[in-house]
C-alpha cells in the first residue's frame, strides 16, 4: 500500500510539473521570434512541417537553458493555434455582444463571421496567440442587429512588427530593413546579450528612439538574451538605427514608414 501511495504521488507531481504554466514572458517571446525566423509560416506546405520546425527551435532553446521547460508547450500551443501551413486559412477575432472576444482558425475569411450582436475581424497575425490583441486585425467589422439596414464599419488597425537583436550570436538586427505604416509599433527581442538600440547613424544617437527607455541615448545600457524594447512610430519617415557597440560591424537598421 506504501508503495502504491508513493507512485501515485510521484505521478501527480509529474503531471503537475508537465502542465505547469509559463511565467517567463521574455524567454517565450524570445523563442517564438526564433522560431518565425526559422521557420517563415509562408514557406510550409503543410501545417504539420511547420509544427515540426516550431518543435525543434523549442526543443534547442530549452536544451540550451534560454527556455524553460514549462514554456516549451505555450511554444507550441500558439504554433498550433495558427494558419501557417494551411493554405487560405485565416484567423478570425470574434466578439459577443457583451464583449468576449475568442479567436478561430477558420478557413477563408468569409467564413470569419460575427457573432449575433457582435463583432468579427481578420486579424493580420499568423497565430491566435497574437491576432486578438488590441489593433492587431486587418480591419474590424461591427454589424448592428436592430431593425432596418445593416451598418457596417471598417477601421484601419495598427499592428506590432518583430525585429531580432543579435539572433544566434549574430551581429546582425533581422530584418535590417523594415517597412511599416504610421500607427504601427516595432518590438525588438534580444537573441543574445550585450546589444541596444539606438535611433541614428554612424555611433550618434539623434534621440527619437533608444532602448531600453527612450532615456541616455548616448550612452545606453546593454539589454540581456530575452529582453524586449518597442516603439510606436507616428510619422512617415525613415528612421535608421544601430548597437552602440557593434555599429562599426554592421550592426544597423532602418525603419522605413509608410
Amino acid at each position: 500500500m506504501r508503495r502504491l501511495t508513493i507512485v501515485v504521488v510521484l505521478l501527480l507531481l509529474s503531471l503537475g510539473t508537465a502542465h505547469a504554466a509559463c511565467t517567463d514572458a521574455a524567454a517565450l517571446a524570445a523563442t517564438r521570434a526564433a522560431a518565425d525566423a526559422q521557420c517563415p509560416c509562408g514557406t510550409f506546405s503543410s501545417h504539420k512541417a511547420y509544427l515540426h520546425c516550431v518543435a525543434q527551435v523549442a526543443k534547442t532553446a530549452a536544451q540550451s537553458g534560454s527556455l524553460p521547460k514549462a514554456c516549451r508547450a505555450a511554444v507550441l500551443g500558439c504554433a498550433k493555434k495558427s494558419t501557417c501551413g494551411k493554405a487560405g486559412f485565416v484567423t478570425c477575432c470574434r466578439t459577443t455582444a457583451n464583449g468576449s472576444t475568442k479567436c478561430v482558425v477558420k478557413p477563408s475569411a468569409a467564413k470569419c463571421t460575427a457573432p449575433k450582436g457582435g463583432s468579427a475581424c481578420v486579424g493580420t497575425m499568423p497565430s491566435c496567440c497574437d491576432s486578438c490583441a488590441a489593433g492587431s486585425c486587418a480591419e474590424a467589422t461591427t454589424t448592428t442587429t436592430a431593425p432596418g439596414p445593416t451598418t457596417t464599419t471598417t477601421l484601419a488597425r495598427p499592428q506590432t512588427h518583430t525585429v531580432m537583436v543579435g539572433e544566434g550570436g549574430a551581429l546582425v538586427f533581422t530584418p535590417a530593413n523594415l517597412t511599416i505604416h504610421a500607427g504601427d509599433t516595432v518590438r525588438w527581442v534580444w537573441g543574445s546579450p550585450g546589444h541596444s538600440v539606438v535611433s541614428g547613424t554612424n555611433g550618434n544617437a539623434d534621440n527619437r528612439f533608444c532602448s531600453p527607455s527612450d532615456s541616455g541615448c548616448d550612452n545606453p545600457p546593454l539589454s540581456n538574451q530575452g529582453a524586449t524594447y518597442e516603439h510606436t512610430f507616428a510619422h512617415v519617415g525613415t528612421f535608421p538605427y544601430y548597437c552602440s557597440v557593434h555599429f562599426t560591424l554592421g550592426m544597423t537598421g532602418t525603419i522605413t514608414v509608410q
